[in-house]
């Protein structure tokens, strides 16, 4: 069987996306099948890069697809070609519908996806996402058939289990272990970081030797504008070999998100032995099972849960134990399960 993989979104600083089509590259692999991947390689500062990225799409690797006869395009990343070959089954995963919902999208962005979302529709042989909830999210917009769409879940990447635990990591952020709450997130409006933050100074008082330590690109906050706060700390974009470090030693981990498609950092968490406390949403509550603690996504709610769980330790490892089970529905092998059947789907 020959699979190409279409993995020109596969960014150096790869966030949700990249680690799903990671994801796939490892499921694949596990089960040993060939891929090859072929991207149109741009300059993350391009100009239009999605304009040109659907005319290279139509042309070079429409006809490469002619040329090489592959079984199977997968497309992880929302962007299909419009153009399709004969006897190949195209997939193509939709990660979450939240650009109609989100009131910072630009028009741009916003027509982009709905393109996007709406070829993948009328063309894929399968649509992937990434958990029910966005399953049901595309069959309420689109009136999609139900059968035609396939869930593949993210899981934790292959890197990410296999990097040792470095303590000098948190001498270089100057905090200290059980003495931080963590949050991984792009700083947008969505991830809801603000309302984490407020929440954070509400308490700070009262416990002075805790850190926020909030992990991400600013996306399209301001920190100046967000806090000024001396115990709240902005790394800003760090290594994959850093992560589980920071998930390992932190207090709990924490997600006040509005919307999410899956949210790998919550599966990440509870990997890490790491207690979760998050927004209370039907995606959280999907993914994160009975392994977390869950909140209202305004400060006051947050504050609240937070406090809750810094004076409980029995409800930490309460979360830490349960986390530990619910994190293997997402191992690479129940992934490349979902996988196997989809490729082979008729």
């Amino acid at each position: 069987m020959k699979i190409f993989i279409e993995n020109s979104f596969l960014f150096e600083k790869c966030t949700g996306m990249g680690q799903y089509t990671k994801t796939v590259m490892n499921a694949l692999s596990y089960l040993n099948l060939k891929f090859y991947l072929k991207n149109l390689q741009l300059p993350l500062n391009t100009k239009f890069k999605y304009f040109w990225h659907s005319i290279w799409l139509n042309t070079y690797f429409y006809l490469f697809t002619i040329l090489k006869k592959p079984n199977v395009v997968i497309s992880p990343a929302y962007i299909m070609p419009w153009l399709t070959r004969k006897n190949t089954k195209y997939i193509t995963v939709i990660h979450d519908i939240c650009f109609y919902t989100d009131p910072e999208a630009s028009k741009y962005t916003m027509a982009i996806y709905d393109l996007s979302t709406k070829i993948a529709i009328k063309k894929a042989d399968v649509l992937v996402t990434v958990s029910e909830t966005v399953k049901q999210d595309l069959v309420k917009k689109f009136n999609v058939d139900p059968k035609q769409i396939k869930i593949v879940y993210n899981s934790i990447s292959e890197n990410f289990l296999n990097f040792p635990i470095k303590n000098e990591i948190l001498e270089k952020y100057s905090i200290l272990k059980n003495k931080y709450i963590l949050s991984v997130a792009t700083l947008n409006k969505r991830k809801n970081i603000p309302e984490l933050i407020k929440a954070f100074e509400s308490i700070s008082e009262k416990y002075p030797e805790l850190r926020l330590v909030l992990v991400g690109g600013m996306g399209n906050e301001k920190r100046d504008k967000l806090t000024k706060h001396h115990n709240i700390i902005f790394t800003g974009y760090v290594k994959d070999d850093e992560l589980p470090t920071l998930y390992k030693n932190a207090l709990l981990y924490m997600s006040p998100s509005l919307n999410e498609g899956f949210g790998i950092p919550i599966i990440e968490a509870q990997y890490s032995e790491c207690p979760v406390l998050c927004s209370d949403t039907a995606i959280y509550r999907e993914i994160a099972g009975g392994g977390a603690e869950f909140c209202t996504t305004k400060s006051e709610g947050i504050a609240e849960k937070i406090e809750y769980l810094i004076n409980d330790p029995e409800r930490r490892e309460e979360l830490v134990k349960t986390g530990k089970e619910n994190v293997k529905r997402f191992s690479i092998e129940k992934v490349a399960e979902q996988l196997k059947e989809i490729i082979s789907y008729e």
